[in-house]
């Protein structure tokens, strides 16, 4: 069995994932409060507090009872008898699962949505054989879109880099890397109030 954890919400109050939490199954598991359910002509296993079970902060080996003389808003250690008021059992099962997002998105993207903004991504293609387009899109310090659009001839360094900028309308290129002209005719983008573009005609 994996490393059992036990999550701090309070002084008086922390918290664990059953086996039951992310999905149901045939067996309960360490799940404490349960009911069963025939699936595909099988009993399964669902937990009844959304596979979160309070523990007692003091003594986290412990999990708190529910003490039947207060309707259930009072959970009790039965071993220090701290007896805690919680007013709404589905309240502070929330209160559990925004703990736990805090460690799934700490890390997360910031991403800024305006009517334009397409959510940051990184693609590769290959419109033919010959050309590959690859765009990368990400914020400026500003939070302002920048599209970052590269094309390039394939097995080869050489490269065009666009810069496009759809809350200030700008269309640039890098000078420090392949002339335009040297693989593209035209380039068109279409923003939300106008359509920049900008054509080259190749040198003979």
């Amino acid at each position: 069995m994996g490393d059992k954890i036990i999550y701090r919400l309070d002084d008086e109050i922390s918290f664990r994932k059953c086996s039951l939490f992310d999905e149901c199954s045939t067996d309960h598991g360490d799940c404490t409060n349960f009911h069963t359910k025939e699936v595909h002509f099988h009993d399964h296993y669902f937990c009844n507090q959304e596979g979160i079970h309070f523990h007692c902060t003091k003594h986290p080996e412990i999990e708190l009872e529910y003490d039947p003389s207060f309707d259930g808003t009072v959970l009790t250690c039965p071993k220090c008898r701290n007896q805690i008021e919680i007013g709404s059992t589905r309240a502070l099962i929330s209160r559990c699962l925004r703990v736990l997002n805090r460690e799934i998105f700490k890390d997360a993207t910031l991403i800024r949505l305006d009517d334009w903004y397409t959510p940051e991504i990184k693609e590769k293609t290959k419109p033919t054989p010959d050309y590959r387009l690859t765009t990368n899109i990400k914020t400026d310090k500003d939070g302002h879109t920048i599209v970052v659009l590269y094309v390039s001839y394939v097995g080869t360094g050489d490269k065009v880099q666009y810069f496009i900028k759809p809350e200030k309308g700008q269309l640039t290129s890098d000078h420090k890397d392949l002339d335009p002209a040297k693989i593209i005719s035209k380039i068109e983008v279409t923003l939300k109030d106008r359509t920049l573009t900008q054509t080259y005609h190749k040198e003979q």
